[in-house]
């Protein structure tokens, strides 16, 4: 969908950014710009990255709209915080206590118990975010 053409001053400036760069979220987001240069997918560089398909197309926007300079700045402030982050304790015990073992479990379980409706793509996030790992079901 977006792609990234650097050109050789652009890419010498970012292999210079990428080795010096000690934050491992800025490191990822040079290196998603990178591999979008290389002709990657999305969905490709989002495995390579360890992040969502939807995060590498926000940081190639970020790129085309603010450049090298916005992509290297973290902005967390105006981020929402996730529902379940007040209870990511006590729902890391729920999911080890009650065998949840899939994110359609865990959603109505938060329905049900917590009062808290979130999609799944969200609920993936806030989950892995958390550390909250849910229960293999043993056969």
């Amino acid at each position: 969908m977006y792609k990234i053409k650097l050109t050789k001053t652009e890419i010498i400036k970012l292999k210079k950014l990428k080795q010096s760069e000690k934050n491992k979220r800025i490191f990822r987001r040079l290196q998603c710009l990178e591999l979008s240069h290389k002709g990657k997918e999305c969905k490709e560089i989002a495995d390579i990255t360890g992040v969502c398909v939807d995060t590498i197309t926000d940081w190639i926007k970020l790129y085309l709209n603010k450049g090298i300079i916005g992509l290297c700045h973290l902005d967390f402030k105006n981020k929402r915080q996730s529902k379940i982050d007040d209870y990511a304790d006590k729902i890391n015990k729920d999911v080890k206590n009650n065998m949840i073992s899939t994110l359609s479990e865990l959603q109505d379980w938060l329905k049900n118990h917590y009062d808290i409706e979130i999609e799944q793509s969200w609920l993936f996030r806030c989950c892995k975010k958390n550390s909250i790992y849910l229960t293999k079901k043993h056969v």
